[in-house]
C-alpha cells in the first residue's frame, strides 16, 4: 500500500507530457512485482492486467446485544433482575456494483437493491506473500428482533420473543481493515482466489499470520426510540475498537485447468478492546420511575445526554459517555471462493464469516457478518 500511494504521488509532479511514458514504467514495474519471487509452475500472471467485474452480493448482519438491569425500578411485576436481549438482525439484503482493479491493486462499491437499506464499499491492495483489505457496511434497520426474561413478584419465571419496531431506525456501521502475509507465497496465492490478478496453476497450501483492526458504531440515540434507550440500561450509542492477531492457514485447490477452490481460516486473539457508550436520560425514564409513564405519547418521548440537570444518579451514577476495556477475547475470520477461468473472462463467488464479541459491566454482545460473493469479470 505505501508503494502505491508513493508512485501515486511521484506521478502527480510529472509534467503532463512526460505522464504516457512515466505510467508504462509504472505499469511494467507493477507487473513486475506482480509474480516476483513466485514459482512460476504454480502461479502465473495474465498478460492483461486489469480486472474489471461486475458484482452481486448477499449479506447479513447479526448485532446482539444483551443488558441485564432491576426490574423492579420500573415494573411492578418484576422481581429481581431483568434481562434484555435485542438482536438487530438485517434482512438478508441484496447488492450490486463492481469492482476495478490492476494487478492487485483495486476498489468497489455496491449498493442495496433489496432488503434493509445499505451500502458496501471495498478496498484491495494485495502481492505475492502480503495483502490489505478493506471493507466499509453501512445499514439501518427498524425491526430488532427482542428476547426477554425475568422473575415476576410470585416467582415464576417468563420470557419471550417478538420484534420491537423502532419508530427511527437503527443506524449500524462496521469498519474492518486486515491485513496478511504468507509464508508460501512462492507457490500460493490469495490473488488468485479473492481478486483474480495472477493464476493458481497447481495445488498449494500457506500457513499466514494476520492482523485486523475493526470499529462498529450502532446508533438508536432518537427522540422516539426513548423505550428502546430505556430497556438498554439508557444505553443509546456504542462505538467498539478492536485490533486483533493470530495465524492461520488457507489452501488453493486446482482440480482441474481454469477451475481453482480456496478455503481459508484465522482464529485470532484480541490484543486492544476499546468500548465506548453514551448513556441517555429521557422524560420517559423519570416518568417510569415516579409511576407517571402512562400519560406520555411516544410523539412527546425527549432524550437528554446523561450530564448537568439531566445526569442520571439512580440506581446509580452515569456518566454522559464512558469508555471501557474488555478481556482478550477470541474472534474469527473464515472464507471460501471458487474461481473459474476461461479466456479473459472469468467467474467467482466466495463467502466471507467474520465475529466479534464485546462486554462491559452487565451489558455484553457480539456481532456476526457474513456475506455471499458472485461476480464475472474480464481481463483488459
Amino acid at each position: 500500500m505505501k508503494k502505491l500511494i508513493f508512485l501515486l504521488t511521484v506521478f502527480c509532479c510529472v509534467d503532463a507530457a512526460a505522464q504516457p511514458e512515466f505510467v508504462k514504467k509504472i505499469g511494467r514495474f507493477i507487473d513486475s512485482m506482480s509474480v516476483r519471487g513466485v514459482d512460476r509452475r504454480y502461479i502465473d500472471a495474465p498478460e492483461k492486467p486489469w480486472q474489471v467485474m461486475v458484482q452481486g452480493n448477499i449479506n447479513q448482519s447479526d448485532v446482539h446485544i444483551k443488558s441485564q438491569f432491576d426490574g423492579s425500578l420500573l415494573f411492578e411485576d418484576v422481581k429481581g433482575m431483568f434481562t434484555w436481549e435485542p438482536c438487530v438482525k438485517t434482512d438478508v439484503s441484496s447488492y450490486v456494483g463492481f469492482w476495478a482493479g490492476y494487478r492487485g491493486y483495486g476498489l468497489g462499491y455496491s449498493v442495496n437493491v433489496g432488503g434493509d437499506k445499505g451500502s458496501l464499499f471495498k478496498l484491495g491492495a494485495t502481492g505475492g506473500s502480503y495483502g490489505v483489505n478493506l471493507r466499509i457496511h453501512r445499514f439501518e434497520t427498524d425491526e430488532p428482533t427482542v428476547h426477554f426474561e425475568y422473575d415476576d413478584i410470585s416467582g415464576a419465571h417468563e420470557s419471550g420473543d417478538g420484534h420491537y419496531y423502532l419508530i427511527d431506525p437503527m443506524y449500524v456501521k462496521v469498519v474492518s481493515l486486515d491485513g496478511y502475509y504468507l509464508f508460501n507465497g512462492k507457490r500460493f496465492s490469495y490473488c488468485a482466489a479473492y481478486d483474480q490478478s495472477v493464476f493458481q496453476k497447481r495445488s498449494a497450501g500457506s500457513f499466514m499470520v494476520g492482523a485486523m483492526y475493526y470499529k462498529s458504531t450502532i446508533i438508536y440515540d432518537n427522540n422516539p426510540d426513548a423505550d428502546f434507550i430505556l430497556m438498554m440500561n439508557d444505553i443509546g450509542k456504542i462505538k467498539q475498537y478492536q485490533f486483533a492477531i493470530g495465524p492461520g492457514y488457507a489452501y488453493n485447490f486446482v482440480p482441474c485447468k481454469g477451475l481453482l477452490i480456496s478455503a481459508m481460516a484465522m482464529p485470532m486473539i484480541t490484543v486492544s478492546n476499546k468500548i465506548d457508550v453514551w448513556h441517555y436520560n429521557s422524560n420517559l425514564r423519570k416518568a417510569a420511575l415516579s409511576g407517571d409513564d402512562a400519560d406520555i405519547d411516544i410523539e412527546d418521548y425527549v432524550i437528554y445526554p446523561s450530564e448537568g440537570a439531566n445526569k442520571i444518579y439512580y440506581p446509580y451514577e452515569k456518566e454522559f459517555k464512558t469508555s471501557h476495556r474488555s478481556d482478550a477475547t477470541v474472534i474469527l475470520d473464515a472464507r471460501l471462493s471458487v474461481t473459474y477461468n476461461t479466456g479473459n473472462w472469468f467467474f467467482n463467488t466466495y463467502a466471507l464469516l467474520n465475529r466479534f464479541r464485546f462486554e462491559f459491566d452487565t451489558t455484553k454482545g457480539h456481532l456476526t457478518d457474513w456475506s455471499i460473493n458472485a461476480c464475472v469479470g474480464i481481463r483488459l
